[in-house]
């Protein structure tokens, strides 16, 4: 029985293995290792007829060449810092460019340094716009500070993921063929872990295909807004100020040297005071004793 099991399985993971191949990479399938000879003539007769029609509906669905694309897919980005007169003016208008493009704003941001307010707008424009933007928040600014723009053309890996796609999908279509001829629950089971390996890699590319479809189709602007400041005028010179502040300055000065004289007197007073007298008492007791050494020194050289 086990041996009419195997007899059974063996041609349908034979035909999965050449489907698998042939719809994957185009690549010429790799021989079987040699069965026994009793075991071979038994599978021979069913599984010829089988692999070559497996392998003749997986070629028919497959490209001959990977799909011609005319589409120029590139996704743009900008970056703009403007000089404006008003801060709060330029960055309604510059939402309203964004929308009448037939755009949307990504996100904004708005913060004050000191009285000066700058603002930073995220945007999403049609990339057939894009230009045409840039050119419509030119024109809102005093001075523009700088303008960077850039592109990455995905043309040719949105093609390669269409080619990837097609075979794809045919190997899920072969695949699920297999598993509509599995004799028992192992041959299934076997068959059904190859189509989710299968089905999760086409998700993947729809997911690829989509983000670049959707990149390519909108371009990112990012403008920051930054008030126009005042030019200082030069001030003429004026003496009279300049004697004026030195007076300021010296007052302050001596004002200064008041004030720690005031907190030496206060603070150090009660420490400094008796430490004075003790060594006033000190030093007339130095001199007493020399006083009296002296005059009894000179005494005896009278008599």
């Amino acid at each position: 029985m086990n041996a009419r099991k195997n007899l059974i399985s063996l041609p349908l993971l034979m035909v999965l293995m050449l489907v698998l191949v042939a719809c994957g990479g185009g690549a010429a399938a790799t021989p079987a290792p040699a069965a026994p000879a009793a075991t071979m003539s038994a599978a021979s007769a069913p599984a010829a007829p089988a692999a070559s029609k497996a392998t003749g509906q997986a070629s028919a669905n497959l490209p001959n060449s990977a799909p011609h694309s005319s589409i120029q897919m590139i996704i743009k980005n900008g970056e703009m810092t403007l000089i404006v007169a008003d801060t709060d003016r330029a960055l309604d208008q510059a939402t309203g460019i964004a929308v009448n493009s037939g755009g949307y704003v990504v996100s904004s941001k708005t913060w004050n340094s000191g009285d000066a307010k700058s603002a930073t707008l995220t945007m999403g424009v049609p990339s057939d716009q894009f230009e045409a933007v840039q050119r419509q928040l030119r024109a809102l600014a005093v001075e523009v500070q700088s303008d960077t723009s850039s592109g990455q053309d995905v043309s040719d890996e949105f093609v390669d993921l269409q080619a990837r796609l097609t075979n794809q999908e045919a190997t899920a279509a072969r695949i699920r063929e297999l598993l509509k001829d599995a004799k028992n629950v192992d041959e299934a089971l076997q068959v059904n872990v190859k189509l989710s390996e299968v089905e999760s890699e086409i998700e993947q590319i729809k997911g690829r295909m989509q983000y670049l479809k959707d990149r390519s189709a909108f371009s990112t602007i990012v403008v920051t807004l930054n008030p126009q400041r005042p030019t200082p005028t030069p001030e003429a010179w004026q003496p009279g100020k300049t004697v004026e502040a030195a007076a300021k300055s010296a007052g302050n000065l001596l004002r200064g040297l008041i004030d720690a004289t005031i907190w030496l007197v206060v603070a150090l007073g009660p420490i400094l005071i008796p430490l004075a007298l003790v060594l006033w008492l000190i030093v007339r007791a130095q001199r007493k004793r020399a006083k009296h050494g002296e005059t009894g020194s000179t005494a005896p050289r009278d008599k």
